[in-house]
């Protein structure tokens, strides 16, 4: 079935009997359709400007939390209202991170090494933040993005690790970050890799 929404032409009706005309109705001109506001205020700058863009993301959502989390792309405008601090940044021989400076290596019983590992944890506390962000806003972020941030964590660590002079140390680190890289890993796959 179709139903139009538009009004059918005027027309007289049709009996036996002449009677009066309806009057006629003077021609008007349809009123142009109202164009959408500017919403990039001369007041606003150019990270504002980009991170309102960024509020509604689409394409590749594994590069978009990259670009989040080493400091290619600002965090979303409202990112410190809806989740409460604002990230910091940490420049590594590796490049930069961003972190949530209240985040931590949340090892069970604090086993491993959750101090040496506390800034690649910041970083990955981030990440998950965006998704809860991104979540809270009504535009949860794929898959991908998830996968994107345990990857980088994975990455930190074995930097951390293979940095160590030491062979001792060097092969002591390397088994950690794959505990601890292998433990956030499985827990994202249990939870669908969606917002923590």
């Amino acid at each position: 079935m179709i139903i139009r929404n538009d009004r059918a032409p005027l027309h007289r009706p049709l009996t036996s009997r002449p009677g009066p005309s309806a009057p006629r109705q003077p021609a008007t001109t349809p009123e142009p359709p109202r164009q959408p506001r500017d919403t990039f205020t001369a007041s606003a700058s150019a990270v504002q400007r980009t991170a309102k863009v960024a509020a509604a993301p689409a394409g590749d959502h594994g590069k978009l939390m990259r670009d989040y989390l080493t400091g290619a792309r600002p965090p979303p405008a409202d990112f410190a209202k809806v989740m409460g601090y604002t990230p910091n940044t940490l420049q590594t021989k590796h490049g930069t991170r961003m972190q949530d400076p209240y985040g931590s290596a949340s090892a069970p019983g604090k086993v491993g090494p959750d101090k040496e590992f506390d800034p690649a944890a910041k970083t990955h506390d981030y990440g998950y933040d965006l998704l809860r962000y991104y979540d809270r806003k009504g535009t949860p972020l794929g898959p991908d993005a998830r996968k994107a941030a345990d990857a980088l964590f994975r990455e930190d660590l074995f930097h951390y690790a293979n940095d160590q002079k030491g062979l001792g140390d060097r092969w002591k680190y390397r088994t950690w970050a794959q505990i601890y890289a292998t433990a956030v890993e499985l827990n994202s796959r249990v939870q669908g890799y969606g917002p923590p």
